[in-house]
């Protein structure tokens, strides 16, 4: 069956979603693993700044539970009171809805389907999703497609880069004129240092530990580049930092911003950490004339922006439920079909028995006489099997429970070879 084990910013606080993140350079290796646990056949893992999410094809949820709190040091029970633990047809839903923007922290925002498509293609290369978990994504990817295109959920300019914009004012009137100091390369950055670009925010400063991915952004963004140890530096002179690394670790230590902050007592600094893992040491908000924000603090602003898009939920939601009706119907017809596939073939093994069991009778037919009596037994299985073929699929579409019942009834062998080759 398929499984969902996970957590997001609705069921965990920071400090549990940076010790389960999932990053990029990782993701591979725990794929692996995860398909090394006992009734583990399928897994993609679904990591976010706010969520980490874990589908498998699976026995039952335990093993995965376990793996989740190992792997983060976290204890069973107190792990479990964070997680939502799904199913069948509502992990479908779930992550249709994920697709779709409904579960996101900024309503409708358009990275979460990219992410969901790279979920699936990383699972992919790793050999981490099989043909069930390929169907669930790949519907999911469409849902939110078609989403976006028939209603107007992601109608307007709400994001996270938007929401640091409108942070950013409650300092800052006016944006224009601000310097940025962008750390790391990440596409949250990035888009952030868009937004205060847009608003007449310069000069913007890049440093990130790779050169290339430095130069990239610092071309989009038209900002320039500066070294890792030119920070300290720099942060006595710039008025906003944004830090998206991807570091498993503390890249601004209380100590380097205390240090900055010396060269510049009076002056505010904007300090936003979308990093999960967090970049920045939390205890910097303790210094003076430090406003540091963390992606949990940007609830109040998005739910501003979630409001005004209230009055197209609903209509997604209905393309939701109709999704997931469509993947379940498709997802039937998966498990029906090794199940028709025996039946066929224990009729065709009775056709071709009796055939041979007659083949001293039907010796004296002509080769044409013998290719008719073939040809009308097979049209005969075919058609005595073609109507119960049609209300199998229907009633196995609507209770998957049905499915022992016919193998027992017809004598059936279906084994899971039979399924992958399906």
């Amino acid at each position: 069956m398929i499984v969902l084990v996970g957590l997001n910013h609705t069921t965990a606080p920071l400090t549990i979603r940076e010790r389960l993140y999932i990053s990029n350079a990782t993701q591979g290796r725990l794929l692996h693993e995860l398909r090394s646990l006992p009734g583990i056949d399928e897994a993609v893992v679904l990591s976010t700044c706010n969520r980490t999410e874990v589908y498998a094809v699976a026995c039952d949820l335990t093993a995965l539970v376990n793996y989740l709190a190992d792997r983060a040091g976290i204890g069973h029970d107190a792990l479990l009171a964070h997680l939502y633990l799904s199913q069948g047809t509502e992990v479908a839903r779930h992550l249709f809805r994920v697709a779709a923007g409904l579960d996101s922290l900024v309503v409708g925002e358009t990275q979460i389907l990219g992410q969901v498509a790279d979920a699936l293609e990383m699972a992919v290369e790793y050999q981490g999703a099989g043909r069930h978990l390929s169907t669930l994504f790949q519907q999911a990817v469409a849902t939110g497609k078609r989403a976006r295109a028939e209603t107007g959920i992601s109608d307007g300019i709400f994001s996270i880069g938007g929401i640091a914009v409108e942070l950013a004012r409650t300092l800052f009137t006016d944006i224009a004129g601000r310097s940025v100091l962008v750390l790391g390369a990440g596409k949250m950055s990035e888009l952030s240092a868009k937004h205060l670009a847009a608003h007449g925010a310069e000069p913007i400063y890049v440093a990130n530990r790779t050169p290339d991915h430095a130069r990239a952004m610092a071309e989009k963004l038209g900002a320039e580049i500066i070294a890792f140890t030119e920070l300290t530096a720099k942060l006595a002179e710039v008025d906003i930092l944004l830090s998206s690394t991807g570091a498993p670790h503390i890249v601004l230590p209380h100590a380097t911003v205390e240090h900055a902050m010396r060269v510049r007592p009076n002056r505010p600094l904007f300090m936003i950490d979308i990093a999960v893992p967090r970049d920045i040491d939390p205890a910097v908000a303790d210094i003076p004339n430090v406003h540091l924000y963390n992606i949990d603090d940007l609830d109040a602003v998005a739910d501003q922006c979630c409001r005004m898009r209230q009055d197209e939920i609903p209509g997604v939601e209905v393309i939701v439920s109709e999704e997931v009706e469509r993947w379940r119907q498709r997802q039937a017809g998966l498990e029906a079909a090794p199940v028709i596939c025996a039946l066929r073939d224990a009729f065709e093994t009775t056709r071709r028995a009796e055939l041979e069991r007659m083949a001293g009778t039907l010796a004296t037919l002509s080769p044409e006489q013998r290719a008719a009596v073939d040809l009308l037994t097979t049209s005969l299985v075919n058609k005595l099997l073609h109507t119960p073929t049609v209300h199998l699929k229907a009633m196995l579409s609507r209770e998957q429970q049905a499915l022992p019942l016919v193998c027992e009834l017809f004598n059936l062998s279906v084994t899971p070879d039979d399924e992958d080759d399906t």
